[in-house]
């Protein structure tokens, strides 16, 4: 029995966030595709700047635009936010970023949050950031479980994380030790890993949750055949596993600025084509 199917596919806001949420919403639903992953970002969703006032609001844009949130993923990488800061008062404003995250996320729908387990200084020894990612994990944990929410705890270089390969992200959940905290793989960023899909896919048996589709030089979050990415041999290796999560398009280059439907809309034509081919 075949296990990835188009349903999994999620399309996304990523490329829009130069384009106001409705410009973004309209694009979306004229691909006909309902599940989708909702990047919280300005101008579309910053955390800071919303309450449940604002996630009633979006949360009835969506189903006007025939749109399902599976997944929600706040900005955490362009904003100071770092939930393993040593700056306990930064810490805590970046927990309470992901506790918004959970709930609102929730509200509309999803079943996933994509979080990244925090990062210390460059000057700051690894060893003595990873108990307080393990710490804060645990807090948004315990806050996922009761909302019905998955953590999917993606990897990335150093400056941006202290999970930087599976084998990292593994070792995270068992540490923090908590059902709702899962893995997921990013093809994209598997460049920066040094790992294969077989390899990450290997590690996070039993924890795989979430999967970021994006074609890259390895990196670059490119549009599907615009990379060099074996796109679908990484996804024969998912069939083989009978993953059934997501398969999440996270489109995110600048040359797709004056274009993002372009990009979105091809990047979905060409999963589509993937996954039937398998």
């Amino acid at each position: 029995m075949k296990h990835l199917n188009e349903q999994q596919i999620l399309t996304s806001n990523y490329p829009y966030y130069k384009y106001s949420l409705d410009y973004a919403l309209d694009s979306l639903e004229r691909m006909r595709h309902e599940n989708i992953e909702f990047y919280g970002c300005f101008p579309h969703f910053h955390l800071d700047d919303v309450g449940y006032k604002d996630v009633r609001q979006l949360k009835r844009k969506l189903k006007d635009h025939h749109l399902c949130t599976v997944c929600f993923t706040p900005e955490q990488c362009l904003y100071p936010v770092n939930i393993a800061a040593k700056d306990p008062v930064a810490r805590k404003r970046s927990l309470q970023v992901f506790e918004k995250s959970i709930l609102y996320g929730s509200e509309l729908g999803a079943r996933y949050v994509v979080v990244l387990a925090g990062y210390g200084t460059l000057d700051e020894e690894e060893k003595d950031v990873w108990p307080r990612s393990v710490e804060a994990l645990g807090i948004l944990g315990e806050l996922a479980e009761k909302c019905g929410v998955k953590l999917v705890l993606e990897t990335s270089p150093r400056e941006y994380t202290t999970t930087h390969n599976s084998a990292d992200v593994l070792r995270m959940i068992r540490e923090v030790d908590c059902s709702a905290v899962k893995g997921m793989i990013d093809t994209a960023t598997l460049g920066f890993s040094g790992e294969t899909m077989e390899e990450a896919v290997h590690d996070l048996e039993g924890h795989l949750a979430h999967v970021h589709v994006a074609d890259g030089v390895p990196n670059g979050h490119l549009i599907l055949g615009e990379g060099n990415l074996d796109i679908p041999e990484m996804l024969r290796v998912l069939e083989q596993a009978e993953y059934d999560g997501p398969l999440s398009l996270e489109i995110l280059n600048d040359r797709y600025i004056r274009d993002p439907h372009r990009a979105m809309e091809t990047s979905l034509m060409m999963l589509k084509k993937y996954i039937k081919e398998i």
